[in-house]
């Protein structure tokens, strides 16, 4: 017995040795994450949301992408989960005892990815690119036929003239002509430029009121018909309206002209309010799911709140608004930019104090795939600016200012 009892001191001994070698983890230190997926026009991007900042390494390696989490307690919302995109069909999480590994299996489309970091809380971004060579359209000759040699045109039949193309033969002497092929309609070329001009509110959703009952959604309609009509005298500048009469448009159908018409700038037109008399001035807005400060959250959740759809966006800031908040941040430099010169035209024009540029949740600004801004053009609540916005002069200046910032942008993005 007293050999057992030092045996097993001995033993004691050594696993408190080992131990005390051993970092302890904190109570609760345990990593954990959770995994969202969105498709954009270049491919999938996918951000995973940590507690808190691991070490970590990702690597490419035989239609995989690998991230290597050297961590050795690791909670997973998953151990697989199927996507079955082009670009991504299925990710796996495989637990060990010192490292972890999410492990991406791409698909047919997928040729390149790229990762970056964002914090606060902290994330990893992967971006996971397609194959951006798409098969060879065929090209429509005079008559509308296909140039000989075209890809997919069948050999020209044995005795048919070269550059014939589709068109029948000749008919016989005496017998009925063989009608010509319908005309191909000429495609609608792409404008070098194009820009989608959001008129705030319409319809229902009146918006602000002003003390003596100018509405926000006719000032918004009447600002941005005037920002179109000075843009249209440019070369090479297409301009679309969200709406050009007094309806309402759902907030995420604003956006999806932009998308369609693969506009190269979104701009929403507002009219602000507070309840602080000595509130005046315009204010620029560009996304970001966190607001600048109270005032930007006020604003953001009134404008999300007027179409009822505040307690949606609250329920969804962790999926939705950081998701677009990450799409547009391919766009940020621009946005801010292009934010900047608006403030800037605006306080020099109307000879206001500057407010400042800055970001909040705005749902109308989330669904852009482009730089995307909201314009405060002048505070309705306020008397004196609410008698300026009746004015037409003013609003002339206001439209000048936007439509020169546009120019501005154009020329900076364009060299």
């Amino acid at each position: 017995m007293p050999g057992r009892r030092r045996l097993f001191a001995a033993f004691a001994a050594a696993l408190f040795a080992l131990l005390a070698i051993v970092p302890a983890r904190a109570a609760g230190d345990t990593l954990l994450f959770t995994l969202r997926t969105v498709d954009n026009e270049t491919g999938t991007r996918v951000v995973i949301e940590f507690s808190r900042k691991p070490q970590y390494e990702v690597r490419g390696d035989n239609g995989k992408v690998y991230i290597t989490l050297h961590e050795g307690d690791v909670h997973a919302p998953f151990k697989k989960h199927d996507v079955d995109g082009p670009l991504l069909e299925r990710i796996k999480f495989a637990e060990g005892f010192r490292t972890s590994e999410i492990v991406f299996y791409t698909g047919p489309e997928f040729a390149t990815f790229s990762t970056f970091e964002m914090g606060e809380p902290f994330r990893i971004v992967l971006d996971l690119r397609r194959r951006t060579a798409p098969p060879p359209a065929q090209r429509l000759g005079p008559g509308g036929t296909v140039p000989e040699g075209s890809p997919g045109q069948a050999p020209p039949a044995a005795g048919t003239p070269p550059g014939s193309g589709a068109l029948p033969p000749p008919a016989a002497p005496g017998s009925t002509p063989a009608p010509l092929p319908p005309p191909v309609p000429e495609p609608r070329k792409r404008a070098a430029f194009t820009v989608v001009v959001d008129a705030g509110h319409g319809g229902e959703e009146t918006g602000a009121k002003g003390p003596s009952g100018l509405l926000e959604k006719d000032v918004t309609l009447d600002v941005a018909r005037r920002v179109k009509a000075r843009l249209m005298s440019d070369d090479g500048t297409a301009v679309y309206l969200t709406r050009d009469d007094d309806r309402k448009v759902p907030l995420d159908d604003r956006t999806a002209l932009a998308n369609h018409e693969k506009a190269d700038l979104f701009v929403s037109i507002h009219a602000n309010s507070s309840r602080r008399d000595s509130a005046r001035g315009s204010e620029t807005y560009f996304l970001s799911y966190q607001a600048t400060d109270d005032d930007a959250r006020a604003l953001a959740a009134l404008e999300n709140d007027t179409l009822g759809i505040e307690r949606g966006v609250t329920a969804q800031s962790g999926l939705d608004l950081v998701l677009w908040d990450l799409a547009q941040s391919a766009f940020l430099k621009e946005s801010s930019d292009l934010a900047e010169e608006i403030q800037d035209r605006l306080n020099d024009t109307l000879g206001v104090r500057n407010r400042g540029i800055k970001q909040a949740p705005f749902r109308v600004l989330m669904g852009a795939t482009m730089p995307a801004v909201l314009v405060e053009i002048a505070f309705i609540s306020s008397p004196e600016e609410e008698r300026h916005l009746r004015e037409a002069a003013f609003k002339d200046r206001i439209a000048e200012a936007i439509a020169a910032s546009i120019r501005k942008f154009r020329e900076r993005t364009s060299r």
